[in-house]
């Protein structure tokens, strides 16, 4: 898995590159700038989904080309959905029920006032749940990707 977050495909990218990832008989999906619609492309037993919308792309394909350090890569959808965590700034550096919020998520780092909950297959709603559970005051959140 790359490090950082998942980029699109510039339109520069080879296709011939990303044909080579994908496997005889398996839709790969394809996460490309540009195009407001998906792209299905057949050639020698080889499918390709081309599209924008990285969402639709992980609910059809069970694996991904995705750019890494300036190359095409191919990764598992699950994988790449698990690599999510939640960025979450908080109101106050002093979170006087952050033992609560350890309890209900085991993979809480803390950084000053910003927290940062894996959020694996499961979804933001969760955390932000836990957050409000342990009464921690959450100003901004966001989703990040990490390797």
């Amino acid at each position: 898995m790359c490090q950082g977050a998942p980029s699109q495909l510039l339109p520069a990218a080879r296709l011939r590159a990303v044909l080579a990832l994908a496997r005889p008989g398996e839709l790969l999906g394809v996460w490309a700038r540009g195009g407001r619609r998906a792209l299905r492309l057949r050639i020698n037993r080889r499918a390709l989904l081309i599209g924008a919308d990285l969402g639709m792309l992980l609910r059809r394909c069970d694996r991904l080309a995705i750019r890494c350090r300036d190359r095409a890569v191919a990764v598992e959808a699950e994988g790449l959905i698990a690599w999510r965590t939640l960025q979450v700034v908080t109101g106050t550096p002093y979170l006087p029920e952050l033992d609560r919020l350890r309890f209900l998520v085991p993979d809480l780092e803390v950084s000053g006032t910003r927290l940062t909950l894996r959020l694996g297959l499961g979804g933001p709603e969760e955390a932000l749940a836990a957050c409000v559970a342990a009464r921690v005051p959450v100003v901004a959140s966001w989703i990040d990707y990490r390797g």
